[in-house]
């Protein structure tokens, strides 16, 4: 019979797991728990199986918000995936996403020895400061995808026409562009203005695009320099953090930082251990094999923590 913490992570309810368990939901409550604290963290794990030489250097981070006891707000779950093996070897609970936090995260990761050669994030600027204070030389890349949704909420081109065909311009000429470097972004940028000089905002937007060049256009930068396959956006992680986000609304919150912490290591881990099924193009590969196969030292048989079934 599968144990209950492992049904309860994939999200079966407390109340279902104590009717089978023929106990009452306190009761079934404190098995969880107890069946928490023998799994061992995400973070170990990678430690102790995995070998550092196989992650391929490329991280996408990102944080995932959620609701703890004792906490006047949501506070973020942290953690990274490799983008060409899409394991996730680091994840770190925080009462903030700032720089201290990031430098936490990062610290961890340089630790255990990972390669870390680009990032892949949001523009919070917590995370790219931290990643190159810890791995100097580390390039950032900023998500297109965020990027570009921020430039959307200040044009008001969901409710409002008025910049809708200059947004499209913009997609069309500079962001669905592929391997557009930092200069040839620049000269986009300059040969798209003056079409755009009618307006403050979007002269305003133009150059706030010239301005993060730089941090648009690291992807070119990190193949050229590192050789690594380094993303434009933040999509691997967002997935995941679809599948998590549907998880947690049947909990809507943990009772401490602790139990918070080891649900959502515990949460990484059995995701890591469950082979892949709908990778596609040129991930399509991976499926069929979990995650931490694709990292895990020679020799070394990863141990079933959870008595999968």
């Amino acid at each position: 019979m599968e144990p209950i913490l492992s049904l309860h992570i994939k999200g079966t309810s407390i109340r279902t797991l104590a009717h089978r368990e023929d106990k009452g939901i306190g009761g079934t409550y404190r098995q969880l728990v107890r069946e928490l604290a023998m799994v061992p963290h995400n973070n170990d794990v990678t430690a102790w199986y995995c070998n550092w030489k196989r992650f391929g250097g490329s991280l996408v981070v990102d944080g995932k918000y959620v609701a703890v006891k004792g906490y006047d707000e949501k506070i973020p779950f942290i953690y990274g995936m490799d983008y060409v093996t899409h394991d996730i070897p680091i994840c770190l609970l925080a009462t903030s996403e700032n720089f201290q936090a990031m430098v936490q995260f990062f610290t961890k990761l340089k630790n255990m020895n990972y390669p870390l050669k680009s990032v892949t994030c949001d523009e919070n600027d917590a995370i790219r400061m931290a990643a190159q204070y810890v791995f100097p030389g580390v390039i950032v890349q900023i998500c297109h995808v965020h990027f570009l949704e921020n430039i959307r909420r200040t044009l008001k081109v969901r409710s409002e026409e008025t910049y809708r065909g200059f947004l499209a311009d913009l997609e069309k000429h500079i962001f669905k562009i592929e391997n557009l470097g930092r200069d040839r972004l620049e000269a986009r940028v300059r040969w798209r203005s003056p079409r755009h000089y009618d307006d403050p905002l979007k002269i305003a937007t133009m150059q706030h695009i010239f301005e993060n060049s730089e941090k648009l256009t690291a992807y070119v930068k990190a193949k050229g320099i590192f050789h690594v396959d380094c993303p434009r956006t933040t999509n691997l992680i967002e997935s995941m953090n679809k599948q998590l986000n549907g998880r947690l609304k049947t909990i809507q919150g943990f009772e401490s930082f602790q139990t918070a912490e080891r649900w959502l290591s515990a949460w990484i881990l059995r995701k890591r251990l469950t082979p892949f099924t709908d990778c596609r193009g040129k991930f399509k590969s991976l499926n069929g094999s979990p995650s931490i196969e694709n990292t895990r030292k020679g020799g070394v048989k990863i141990p079933d923590f959870f008595h999968l079934q």
